[in-house]
């Protein structure tokens, strides 16, 4: 494993080589292209006998079955969109993830998503069915086999989430070296735990 030394002590640098190859097949494909950063929670365990607040599915693969519960949503929505007689721009949601445990050992996700700009750009309200950032949180906890009354915030939209890269932007390589500097947290080796079967980061292919 080749390592090199960042902003979070060492970094593992195949990752944020195949973050910079994501990135640039999202601009290429969409030169107007919205990435999206988004952390994704696991519920609570109360300390009361170590009983889970709720039943989730916390088998492996939860960020596969979120990302398959996203596109069935966002198919969903855009056959509704087309069926009403609205335009719909074709859209490929990319993604770039990375598993990461807390100093008390509770697991939790890092994720960017990217979408072409001209199909989704506004995240809207959170509790707003038919918006964006709903249709995440949807995703989210189908993925965990969770109704959102069963525990609530496990969706986080961190600060400053939303970075629009448009290759016609005067700024955007500023926009760009912003994105990918953040996106250099993913690719920390701290908080990483190797070993256990799960992977620790995936991308998209292509």
């Amino acid at each position: 494993m080749e390592l090199y030394q960042g902003t979070h002590g060492a970094h593992i640098l195949a990752y944020r080589e195949r973050i910079a190859q994501t990135v640039s097949n999202a601009i290429n494909q969409f030169p107007r292209t919205m990435a999206l950063r988004v952390d994704l929670h696991y519920p609570p365990i109360w300390d009361n006998g170590d009983t889970i607040c709720c039943y989730p599915n916390l088998q492996s693969g939860a960020i596969s079955r979120f990302l398959d519960s996203l596109k069935a949503i966002l198919e969903a929505y855009e056959y509704r969109r087309k069926f009403a007689g609205i335009r719909i721009h074709y859209n490929v949601v990319r993604n770039i993830w990375a598993r990461e445990y807390s100093q008390s050992g509770k697991c939790h996700f890092h994720i960017c998503l990217f979408f072409n700009k001209n199909a989704y750009y506004h995240l809207g309200h959170l509790k707003q069915t038919g918006t964006l950032s709903n249709m995440i949180i949807r995703a989210w906890y189908s993925a965990l086999d969770l109704e959102l009354e069963d525990c609530r915030d496990l969706v986080h939209f961190p600060d400053n989430c939303k970075y629009i890269l448009d290759i016609k932007d005067p700024d955007f390589d500023i926009i760009y070296n912003d994105l990918i500097n953040r996106l250099d947290y993913l690719t920390k080796l701290d908080t990483k735990v190797f070993g256990e079967g799960d992977r620790n980061f995936g991308c998209s292919r292509g």
